[in-house]
């Protein structure tokens, strides 16, 4: 009998399995309880669209181990107008994230993919600008580039030397297969 190929991923290949992203978002939840153990508020800031995924994936297994630390407040960020096209950064505070916050806690940006820093060293230096002092960021894969980043991730999930365009758990090729439960390359 014929294998049937599912179309919608053809011309994606498995980078990391679901079992491997979910063990990985365990492991950075882990790393940053423990951070931030003597803190009883910190700010989480996940980075809207990518970082969705891996965000609610992140809260749900922070409110598991400390249930009620955690406020937040995501905010919309990108510097890609469509696959590898770079742009400049575009950065979108709703609203209400200055309600939403605690200006004394901590503050965890978190996202999918720290790829060139162009954006995250604008949103990190946004951030700071209204008044957070404290400001780390935690990324689910960290894309180790040739040319050297103004950032670097306090809680990283993955490294990866490849610059295969990536897609799956937030990441989108053409605002598709972001929800997708593993992360996949194009090939």
């Amino acid at each position: 009998m014929a294998r049937s190929i599912d179309y919608r991923l053809d011309g994606l290949e498995i980078l990391y399995s679901k079992e491997e992203v979910l063990s990985a978002v365990g492991s950075l939840a882990k790393s940053i309880v423990e951070y931030y153990d003597r803190t009883n508020t910190v700010n989480v800031v996940p980075v809207m669209t990518g970082g969705m995924q891996f965000a609610a994936a992140l809260l749900s297994e922070l409110e598991k181990t400390r249930p009620g630390k955690w406020l937040v407040s995501p905010i919309f960020a990108s510097a890609y107008s469509g696959d590898e096209v770079l742009t400049e950064p575009t950065i979108e505070f709703p609203k209400t994230f200055d309600n939403r916050v605690d200006f004394d806690a901590p503050t965890v940006v978190v996202d999918d993919l720290l790829d060139t820093g162009t954006t995250m060293v604008r949103l990190m230096k946004d951030i700071q600008l209204k008044g957070m002092q404290k400001v780390d960021l935690a990324v689910l894969i960290d894309r180790k580039r040739s040319q050297l980043k103004d950032v670097t991730p306090r809680f990283c999930g993955f490294q990866l030397e490849s610059e295969q365009w990536l897609v799956g758990f937030g990441m989108d090729s053409e605002q598709r297969y972001r929800g997708l439960e593993a992360v996949y390359v194009q090939v």
